[in-house]
């Protein structure tokens, strides 16, 4: 038996985004995503990238534009600008001023406030201030950015700020569930991007000292990609499946026993999550049908029979519904022997 170790894997709309800003010729993009460990096919529509492919791709990016931003500020943000911030930031008093400081920061580069702070007696919201159109129709832009504002705002305060609300443009309700591994939190609906905090989170002070301003900056893009910890349950759940024999195999209430819970209790804290059991499950054979398919080393029904499926069309059919591509077709068209019988 093997154990898949399955990451989640990322919409390639996110990284079509990224490169597009960098205004690449074709010859260096192409260099750019070997480099990565890419090929251009993974740009299409219906494509997903495993993160450790995404997270390199990222660093070229960012060391190719010169731009710790990819782009979608009028100017570049030089690399090492971020951490300098948080070495300036760490000297304020509390996480409200630095919010604020840092959006000014910000404003050097773009000539317009990236958010702003807004507050009541009862809650904060960081509403993000698109300037650009395309700051203004990007998956990316605000799934990185407020991923941004948490974990750094976390990380100043020493400890995981509590959200209580997490807002998409109406446009971004197909990355529902990405949105909601990321921040823990199943994502609503709004006019603009935000998050919502409760006000006593803004007057914590803040507890790091600017030696540690390398470090959180180093490793904050693999923060971005981690499941927040309110989704470290869902995480679990994941790698339970994932080293079930058959793969992803077991049924809710042989995963509700091994995790020590009733059947109802897993539904209810998958609900609470926005998610369900069938869901997450079928995640999971996404992302490795994703990723062995890319490989090219299995043949579709050898794949559908590793993810339980009783026959190669039931895998394909599913497949589609998941990726709007059909098995052979995300693959770029490459056959193996097995395909042909």
């Amino acid at each position: 038996m093997t154990d898949w170790i399955v990451a989640p894997t990322i919409p390639a709309r996110f990284a079509r985004e990224m490169l597009a800003q960098l205004r690449l010729e074709p010859p260096a993009l192409a260099a750019l995503l070997q480099r990565s460990g890419l090929s251009a096919q993974v740009l299409r529509d219906g494509q997903r990238i495993a993160p450790r492919h995404y997270r390199a791709l990222s660093r070229l990016a960012v060391g190719s534009g010169h731009d710790e931003a990819f782009g979608f500020f009028a100017r570049p943000v030089p690399p090492g600008s971020f951490a300098q911030l948080l070495r300036l930031l760490v000297h304020l008093p509390t996480l409200a001023d630095a919010f604020d400081e840092a959006a000014r920061f910000y404003r050097l580069f773009d000539d317009s406030l990236p958010w702003h702070l807004e507050k009541d007696h009862k809650s904060a919201r960081l509403v993000l201030t698109p300037r650009t159109a395309i700051q203004a129709d990007s998956a990316l832009w605000p799934h990185m950015l407020l991923l941004a504002l948490w974990h750094t705002g976390s990380w100043l305060a020493g400890q995981t700020l509590a959200l209580r609300k997490v807002v998409l443009p109406e446009a971004l309700v197909g990355f529902a569930a990405q949105t909601r591994f990321l921040f823990g939190r199943q994502p609503l609906c709004g006019t603009q991007a935000l998050l919502e905090l409760p006000a006593a989170s803004l007057r914590a002070p803040l507890l790091r000292r600017p030696e540690e301003a390398a470090r959180f900056a180093r490793h904050l893009l693999q923060t971005l990609l981690s499941p927040g910890p309110a989704a470290s349950f869902e995480a679990h759940l994941r790698g339970l499946l994932s080293v079930a024999d058959p793969f992803a195999g077991l049924s809710e209430p042989q995963a509700a026993e091994a995790l020590g819970m009733s059947r109802q209790t897993l539904a209810r804290k998958l609900a609470e999550l926005g998610t369900s059991f069938l869901g997450i499950r079928d995640d999971l054979r996404r992302d490795l049908a994703c990723s062995l398919l890319v490989r090219g080393s299995m043949s579709v029904a050898d794949l559908a029979q590793l993810l339980g499926y009783s026959e190669p069309s039931a895998f394909q059919r599913a497949f589609k519904q998941w990726t709007g591509l059909p098995p052979g077709a995300y693959r770029g068209g490459k056959r193996t022997a097995a395909d042909d019988d």
